[in-house]
């Protein structure tokens, strides 16, 4: 049994009629037959009875023409899947954030990706510097957003989207809040929390040796939202990427001595034949605006809780 003697049947049942049948069918009279014919020996049974020009279904046609129905429905349904995937207007992407990177950086391009792709699934994944190499090169994720450092091995390949600036964040209120900017000397004097996912930590460390600053480090973590809560209470102080504040009650100003700020990029496997829903969300990350980022800048961070 195959597809195409379900459809003939179908077609001959709903016009009872081979002439019309075939006609429904796209195909020759005699190919419709022969295919009734096989599908018939395949069942071992009768399916029509001919009467002149008119066609008459058997009780084992009448019986089984749900059943093809139900077969045909779902032929239609694994047609319109394949379609929609091998075109990518369906299908689930795996794509990795580095978890230092703030949802608000990337929230507007994956909004304005599921509306203009509404069939693509996106599954967002949570990823550490040490783990992005091989997350891609293992297939486990499609793409990940992250810094070009954290991906130097010759088959990834490396988008770069926006430049972020690092500030100072700081609870509100904070005396450091009277200044327009603020150095790193400046943070000397204060207790700072210290993220250990930063992926600018070991330029840090150089520069703060170099100018013989010591930082007074009271907390340390890898949890960006730990951070941003302990700096809310007020134990201290740390340099974050701007877009990734988002905890209530955070104010921050511009680190002006030396200014640090960070490249945000797509590494996707090089040299492979990519998915096309892949190929639409790269795209989609090379022409979306990302200056707009800019203009999203706040002055005081609030009223935005995870």
């Amino acid at each position: 049994m195959d597809f195409k003697q379900v459809r003939y049947f179908l077609a001959l049942a709903d016009t009872r009629n081979f002439t019309r049948a075939a006609e429904k069918c796209h195909v020759s009279q005699p190919a419709l037959t022969q295919g009734i014919k096989k599908l018939e020996a395949e069942l071992g049974g009768i399916l029509v009875h001919r009467e002149g020009r008119h066609v008459e279904m058997t009780e084992l046609g009448r019986s089984l023409r749900s059943s093809f129905e139900q077969i045909d429905r779902t032929r239609q349904l694994v047609n319109m899947t394949a379609r929609a995937i091998t075109s990518g207007e369906a299908s689930e992407l795996n794509i990795g954030a580095m978890c230092t990177i703030g949802p608000k950086a990337l929230s507007g391009m994956l909004n304005q990706f599921h509306r203009s792709n509404p069939g693509i699934s996106i599954v967002i994944h949570d990823v550490t510097p040490p783990a992005a190499e091989e997350l891609l090169l293992t297939g486990n994720l499609d793409a990940i957003f992250c810094f070009p450092q954290t991906v130097m091995h010759p088959r990834i390949q490396y988008l770069q989207l926006f430049e972020e600036p690092m500030v100072v964040a700081c609870p509100s209120n904070h005396e450091l809040l009277k200044n327009d900017s603020i150095s790193i000397s400046d943070l000397t004097n204060q207790q700072y929390i210290e993220r250990l996912h930063c992926e600018l930590r070991q330029r840090g460390q150089i520069f703060n040796k170099e100018q013989e600053l010591a930082l007074d480090i009271i907390f340390r973590s890898e949890r960006e939202d730990w951070i941003q809560c302990l700096i809310r209470e007020g134990v201290g102080v740390s340099v974050i990427p701007l877009h990734s504040l988002i905890k209530p009650d955070l104010d921050y100003r511009p680190l002006a001595d030396p200014p640090l700020s960070r490249k945000v990029g797509l590494a996707t496997i090089n040299n492979v034949i990519a998915p096309p829903a892949l190929n639409k969300f790269v795209g989609a990350a090379a022409s979306f605006d990302w200056n707009s980022l800019e203009q999203k800048k706040p002055s005081i961070i609030a009223d935005e809780i995870i």
